[in-house]
């Protein structure tokens, strides 16, 4: 979360007066108080994940906060993928994927660019068969993804809404286990939201739909 952001601080900080919990309390196992004092300020910037484990400590879901602004916020970075697709627009897709598989390879190893071209590459995949996705990209996908489950199994929003997108470039064995993993974590974690459950079943759907094309055997398990 960047410290343009701070709107999300400031937020958080009415919801945890509201609900009359310290700092120190929601705080606890995430980050100490100083910098969750100055988040909320607007003069420090948390990552979404740790955002996410601060909700849990002053008793809100993710969901309820979080939502709009980030719903909106990851449609809008894959705004000109979509438009592509919708075009069938083949040559633009290549385009927007060596455009950002370049900036991911720079300096920045930025989440979002990894995503955003492999996503790309999804979608050209999808309407030319042909896959432009490099080793070493799906290599980092994978480790996301399974540094995911290995963290306790616990899926932002927004891995939800990555991986419902980039399922083409898994193989059979690695999408069949994600997607088994993602069922566990929504089966355990109800949360009441109609925009998260539609996000996490369309991403089930598109990982079974692409699981018949790969291991008709593994689709059926998932589906059952």
């Amino acid at each position: 979360m960047n410290k343009k952001d701070n709107v999300y601080g400031q937020k958080y900080r009415k919801l945890r007066v509201l609900h009359h919990i310290s700092l120190v309390n929601a705080a606890k196992n995430v980050t100490n108080k100083s910098t969750l004092a100055e988040w909320e300020k607007g003069k420090d910037n948390l990552s979404w994940c740790k955002v996410i484990q601060l909700l849990f400590n002053i008793h809100i879901q993710p969901i309820e906060f979080l939502e709009d602004s980030v719903s909106s916020q990851l449609y809008g970075a894959i705004t000109n993928i979509a438009v592509a697709y919708r075009r069938n627009d083949m040559q633009q897709l290549i385009i927007i994927f060596k455009e950002n598989l370049k900036k991911y390879e720079g300096d920045t190893k930025s989440k979002d660019y990894m995503f955003q071209a492999a996503i790309a590459a999804n979608f050209y995949e999808d309407l030319s068969e042909h896959n432009v996705c490099p080793s070493i990209l799906k290599d980092k996908i994978i480790l996301y993804f399974s540094n995911i489950i290995d963290n306790k199994n616990f899926w932002c929003y927004e891995d939800i809404f990555y991986f419902g997108l980039i399922t083409q470039l898994l193989d059979a064995r690695h999408l069949h286990g994600f997607s088994l993993k993602l069922l566990e974590y929504i089966e355990k974690n109800p949360i009441d939201s109609k925009v998260w459950n539609e996000l996490a079943i369309n991403a089930l759907l598109n990982a079974d739909f692409s699981l018949m094309k790969k291991d008709l055997k593994k689709a059926e398990e998932l589906y059952n």
